[in-house]
C-alpha cells in the first residue's frame, strides 16, 4: 500500500528533479534571510521584481539545461574552449570567490538556525552536520544524493502556508505589484540588487548544466528538462514572493542594522505561533543542507573542468582526486568560517549584493553559448530566448549601474 502511494511521487521526482533541486538550492539560507530582510525593510514595494525576474530566470536556466543536454560539457569547459583560457581563468577566479562568499554567508545562516533551534552554541551541532554532508558527497552515488536534495527542497513550502495565515491585505499586495512604490535611494536599490543577486545566483546556472549531465540526459530530454525548469522556478518564485510577503506583514523594522535573526524568524509566526523561531531555524538548516553541497560541488566542477581533471559525483574518489579534493577543501573552509564572529544579517544581505554583480557576466556566457550554431548545432536556442537572455543582462546591468551610481553620488 505504502509503495503504491509513493509510486506517483517517485514518477514526479524522476521527471522534475533537476529543476526542483536547482530551484531549491537557489532558496539557500542566505536567500531566505535576504528575502526576509527585503520584506522587513522595504515592505511590499519589491514584490514586482519577482514577476519580472522569475520568467527571465526560467529562460536562463532553460538555456543552461539545454547546454548540458546537447553538449554533455560543463559551462567552464565551454567558456575555456570558446572564449580562451585567460577569460575562463578570470571568470573561474570570480566564480570561486563569489561561491566562497555565498558559502560563508550560508554557513553563518545555518549556524544561526542551530542557535535559534537549540538555544545553545551552534558549534556542537553544525560541525557534525557538515562532516556528515561531506561524507555523503564523497562516498554516496549521485542518484542517492539527488533524492536527499529533492526532499529537502519541500521544506520551503512552509513559507507559502505562512503567507496565507498572516492574513495580508490582498488588495494592497496586488496593488504593490501593479503600481509599485519604487524609490531611487540607496536603501531601496540595495534591496533590489540583493533580491536579484539572490535570484540570479551564478552557481545555480553551473549546477543546472552539470545536473543534466549527471542525470545522463541528452537531446531527447530537452522537453522534459524545459518542463522541469519551468515547474521548479515557478515554485521558487512563489516561495520568494511569500517570504517577502510574510516578513513585510510580521516584522516591524525599517532598518537593517536593527534586525536580528530572531526578528526575521517572526515571519513564520502566523504559521507556528511561539514555534516560529523553531520552524524558521529548520528552514535555514534544511535549505543549508540542500544548497551548501551544491555550492561546493559547483566550484569543484568549475575548477576540475578548467584543469581537465576527471570529475563527477558518480565517480569514486580514487578516480577523481582533484575534484573531490576541492569538495573537501570547501567543507574545511565551512569549518574555518565558523570560527569567525560576524553579524549574520548584514553579512548575508551584502553578500547577495556582491554576488549580484557577477550574474550578468554568467548570463552573457550562457546566452552566447546557447545561441552558437558552432557549439549547439541545430539545437541552438530559439531567437526569442536570445532576446530574453540579452534583456536579462541589460536588466541586471541597469540595476548594478543604479547601485554604483547611488554609492558614488
Amino acid at each position: 500500500m505504502f509503495r503504491h502511494f509513493l509510486k506517483p511521487v517517485q514518477k514526479f521526482r524522476k521527471s522534475y528533479l533537476p529543476g526542483i533541486v536547482t530551484a531549491g538550492a537557489d532558496e539557500d539560507p542566505s536567500s531566505i534571510s535576504t528575502f526576509s530582510i527585503i520584506g522587513a525593510t522595504t515592505g511590499l514595494s519589491a514584490l514586482w521584481l519577482i514577476f519580472i525576474s522569475t520568467p527571465l530566470l526560467i529562460v536562463v536556466h532553460r538555456l543552461s539545461a539545454m547546454i548540458g543536454d546537447v553538449t554533455k560539457k560543463g559551462l567552464m569547459t565551454l567558456i575555456k574552449e570558446n572564449f580562451g583560457k585567460k577569460t575562463a581563468f578570470f571568470f573561474l577566479a570570480a566564480l570561486v570567490l563569489a561561491n566562497l562568499l555565498l558559502l560563508f554567508a550560508n554557513i553563518v545562516g545555518m549556524a544561526a538556525g542551530f542557535e535559534l533551534l537549540t538555544g545553545s552554541n551552534y558549534i556542537y551541532f553544525i560541525i557534525p552536520v557538515i562532516i556528515i554532508i561531506w561524507f555523503l558527497m564523497v562516498f554516496e552515488k549521485y542518484k542517492q544524493i539527488s533524492k536527499y536534495f529533492f526532499w529537502f527542497s519541500a521544506i520551503l513550502a512552509c513559507y507559502v502556508i505562512s503567507g496565507f495565515l498572516s492574513n495580508p491585505n490582498w488588495g494592497e499586495v496586488f496593488g504593490s505589484v501593479v503600481f509599485p512604490d519604487i524609490k531611487f535611494n540607496l536603501a531601496y536599490i540595495s534591496a533590489a540588487i540583493a533580491l536579484l543577486g539572490a535570484v540570479f545566483t551564478p552557481y545555480t546556472f553551473f549546477w543546472q548544466t552539470r545536473e543534466e549531465i549527471e542525470e545522463h540526459h541528452n537531446v531527447k530530454n530537452l522537453n522534459q528538462s524545459n518542463r522541469s525548469v519551468i515547474f521548479g522556478f515557478i515554485y521558487s518564485g512563489i516561495i520568494t514572493f511569500f517570504i517577502i510577503l510574510t516578513s513585510a506583514s510580521t516584522i516591524a523594522s525599517g532598518e537593517i542594522n536593527n534586525l536580528t535573526m530572531e526578528q526575521i524568524s517572526n515571519a513564520l509566526a502566523p504559521l507556528a505561533g511561539g514555534w516560529a523561531s523553531v520552524l524558521f531555524a529548520v528552514g535555514l538548516i534544511g535549505s543549508g543542507i540542500l544548497s551548501i553541497p551544491i555550492l561546493i560541488s559547483t566550484s569543484a566542477y568549475a575548477v576540475a573542468e578548467y584543469f581537465n581533471w576527471p570529475d563527477g559525483l558518480n565517480k569514486k574518489p580514487s578516480r577523481a582526486k582533484g575534484f573531490y579534493s576541492v569538495i573537501t577543501l570547501g567543507f574545511i573552509i565551512c569549518l574555518l568560517a565558523l570560527a569567525l564572529d560576524v553579524m549574520p544579517v548584514k553579512l548575508i544581505f551584502y553578500s547577495q549584493i556582491l554576488v549580484g554583480l557577477l550574474a550578468p557576466i554568467s548570463i552573457y556566457f550562457i546566452t552566447r553559448i546557447a545561441s552558437s550554431k558552432k557549439i549547439m548545432g541545430r539545437y541552438r536556442c530559439h531567437y526569442l530566448s536570445v532576446v530574453l537572455g540579452w534583456l536579462t543582462i541589460l536588466f541586471l546591468v541597469a540595476g548594478d549601474l543604479l547601485f554604483i551610481g547611488q554609492i558614488i553620488f
